[in-house]
């Protein structure tokens, strides 16, 4: 009898998605002479690296983006906790518009 099929795992829970990730890539590893393994795992490794770092280049990014757009707000006189979402975007769009 044939051992059953890996179930993907569901969309919402993207931890099982690593931990399945991480089982078919070790079941594909282990058919592999080990040389050509050490090189793969090591590979695969720089990836998860670069990847992670790319990550964190973005959230610095994202990060220095909403620090440049409350200074622009505070520049401009506005109290950005009495703003709605759509006023601030506005403002930020169009920059100083008349305050009333």
């Amino acid at each position: 009898m044939h051992p059953p099929l890996p179930v993907p795992p569901s969309p919402w829970y993207p931890e099982a998605l690593c931990v399945f990730q991480e089982e078919e890539e070790e079941a594909r590893l282990a058919n592999m002479p080990a040389w050509r393994r050490d090189l793969l795992r090591k590979k695969l490794e720089e990836e998860r690296e670069q990847k992670r770092k790319e990550e964190e280049r973005q959230k610095q990014e994202e990060l220095q983006r909403e620090k440049e757009q409350s200074e622009k707000l505070r520049t401009l006189g506005y109290d950005e906790t009495k703003l709605a979402p759509w006023q601030r975007q506005i403002i930020l769009k169009k920059g100083d518009i008349a305050k009333y």
